[in-house]
């Protein structure tokens, strides 16, 4: 791991974020918060995550649908062990290892499967998006996005640009590739000429396996249906992060319910929105910054928001990583062992 370019990228980007944290807050602060908190809430905060991811396993099984009839209870330790390696390599590599991994146990194609990964994760951005606009309607986003753009250094605009135009172009990529597959491959086919000649026939198989991972999706009531899924999944994170901020005082540094359950929504769409792009291992850094900051930007003191940041992402990574592991080891299989299975994924493929 230590050779691995990957690795010191990952490590370089949570070094940055992490120093950008601590320069704007007062570690003091932060350890007192930490000394003062009441963790006897990250407990069922934990449970109520184990069955976020069952909602996921769930929408997996649906856009899985169109290419083999899955049983959710069967995908769930798929999308755990996903999750586990997401949690410990960087640059989401994990999704490629679930995708593997899924077609090591089922008859889908890790390509296919990986599109499918590929199409959770643009509708994760819109569901945050949605969540964002909701929780918007009670608490001045506005300033918030003024706050953010002052901590990162960029004029507003381009904060907003950059949590909104990824999953905008993706969705619009998405939607071409299933509706209009033949239009698709076309451009697929432009930008594979530019390759060198050894390369095309291999690259556009891979295309083109890929692009079967779309097709399922080729009714709007299907996407529909696919965005409206995604839904109980954030819904659910929120519902954990908000319990285990009420153990840090969170709810009392708001206008009542509605205003704390808003603050939790913003929190959960804006950190991971943050996060959604391949970076460091779990994300560690990005989100401690995102979500301090925009709890700061609602009120929160920098030492109770950013103490309650990192204890959240402890409990959003390390349950996952102790289950996931531990579900390898009942099998005889080594991360070491998924992630290397994952690289030549063509030549691992089963056929649907």
């Amino acid at each position: 791991m230590l050779a691995n370019r990957r690795f010191w990228i990952g490590a370089a980007v949570t070094a940055a974020f992490l120093l950008l944290l601590f320069w704007q807050i007062d570690v003091g602060e932060m350890l007192s918060a930490l000394g003062q908190a009441n963790y006897v809430y990250i407990v069922p905060g934990v449970l109520i995550y184990f069955v976020s991811l069952y909602f996921r396993a769930f929408r997996w099984r649906f856009l899985l649908g169109s290419f083999a009839e899955l049983r959710t209870w069967r995908l769930y330790p798929v999308v755990l062990v996903g999750y586990m390696a997401n949690n410990l390599v960087p640059m989401r590599l994990g999704e490629v290892a679930r995708s593997y991994f899924l077609s090591t146990r089922e008859p889908v194609r890790g390509s296919t499967a990986l599109a499918t990964i590929i199409v959770e994760r643009v509708f994760d951005g819109l569901a945050l998006l949605s969540l964002l606009a909701l929780a918007g309607l009670a608490l001045p986003i506005g300033d918030l996005i003024a706050r953010t753009s002052d901590a990162v250094r960029l004029v507003p605009g381009v904060v907003v640009a950059v949590f909104v135009l990824p999953f905008i172009v993706a969705l619009a990529l998405m939607a071409l590739a299933a509706l209009y597959p033949d239009r698709m491959r076309e451009f697929m086919a432009l930008f594979v000429r530019r390759l060198p000649a050894r390369f095309q026939e291999r690259v556009m198989a891979l295309l083109e396996r890929f692009l079967i991972g779309f097709a399922g999706l080729h009714r709007p009531r299907r996407l529909a249906t696919a965005l409206l899924l995604s839904l109980p999944i954030w819904l659910a994170e929120a519902a954990m992060y908000f319990v285990i901020g009420i153990g840090f005082g969170l709810y009392d540094a708001f206008d009542g319910f509605m205003h704390a359950a808003a603050a939790i929504l913003m929190v959960t769409a804006l950190s991971n929105l943050a996060t959604s792009l391949p970076s460091s291992q779990g994300s560690v850094g990005p989100f401690e910054f995102f979500a301090s900051i925009t709890l700061v930007g609602l009120g929160v003191d920098g030492g109770t928001a950013s103490a309650y940041a990192v204890v959240l992402h402890a409990a959003l990574l390390l349950p996952p990583v102790v289950a996931g592991l531990a579900y390898l080891a009942s099998r005889s299989v080594s991360l070491g062992q998924l992630t290397r299975g994952a690289a030549p994924t063509p030549a691992k493929d089963k056929s649907a």
